[in-house]
This record gives structure tokens, sequence and C-alpha cells, in this order.
């Protein structure tokens, strides 16, 4: 598998309802632990919930600042792979544009765009390849092996 920002769109094949697509959003915050606390990076704009119980949330709950450390999307795209970088710059741009005013009511195509930015965001590994049984470099063997 390539990267989620790769992957083709699959458009509704029924209609849903907001209860539908509510349990859908949960779902997919639960999975990721993804509370109501937000990061707001002003140099960059880029927001994006936290990972609940995360250095991060407490960071900005003790500061009483969205604006603390590091971006975590600015440090996503720097680490994505070059061939992907223009789709996952669009893919924030569109999260920004659909997500900057919280929706009233949900949409098919918003929830879809929120899945792919925070799998993209928190668990697809730096460069974008699941072909490595996750990512990251093969484990090597740390057994000490005594003779």
């Amino acid at each position: 598998m390539t990267s989620i920002i790769e992957s083709n769109y699959i458009p509704p094949d029924r209609p849903y309802s907001q209860a539908e697509l509510c349990d859908t959003r949960d779902k997919l915050y639960k999975s990721l632990r993804l509370g109501t606390t937000k990061a707001c990076h002003s140099h960059c704009q880029h927001f994006y919930f936290v990972r609940q119980n995360g250095r991060k949330e407490k960071d900005i709950l003790e500061s009483d600042s969205q604006d603390v450390g590091n971006c975590s999307v600015c440090w996503k795209i720097n680490k994505t792979k070059r061939s992907h970088k223009q789709k996952a710059t669009n893919l924030v741009q569109q999260y920004s544009n659909t997500f900057y005013d919280p929706p009233q009511f949900l949409t098919y195509n918003g929830v879809d765009l929120e899945t792919i930015y925070y799998k993209w965001l928190y668990e697809e590994p730096e460069g974008g390849d699941h072909t490595n049984g996750g990512g990251g470099p093969p484990r090597r063997n740390t057994r000490r092996h005594d003779s």
C-alpha cells in the first residue's frame, strides 16, 4: 500500500444520515485518540486536533495557548516523500478551507477528507509508504545470544 494521499476517492453509494456521519467521525477520533484540544499555529496557519493525554495537549492546556511547540502538519509535510508533497499540501489546504469554521452539518465528503487528513497526520509513517510493514527501517535483532 502506498500513501493514504494516493488512495482513490470512493463515492458514496447511498445517502448517509447525520447520525451515521457523526458515528463514523467519532470512531475516527477514538481510534486515533483525538481529543477536543486544537493546536493552531500562527506562523503557518495550520490547525489540528491533538491526541488526548499527549504532550502537545498538556502543553496547550498548561500554557492556555493553542500555539505551542512545533507544527505537526509542517513537520509531516517536511517528512513526506517529494513525490507526495504537492498532494499533501493540497490535502492540508483543502482541510483548512473546509474545517476553518466547524461545519454545522457533516457531509460524506467532509468526513472522508477529515479521515484522510488525520490518518495521514497521525498514522502514516514518515515518507508516506506503507510497504515496509508499517514503515520505518527493518528492525534489527537485538537479542543477545549467550554462547
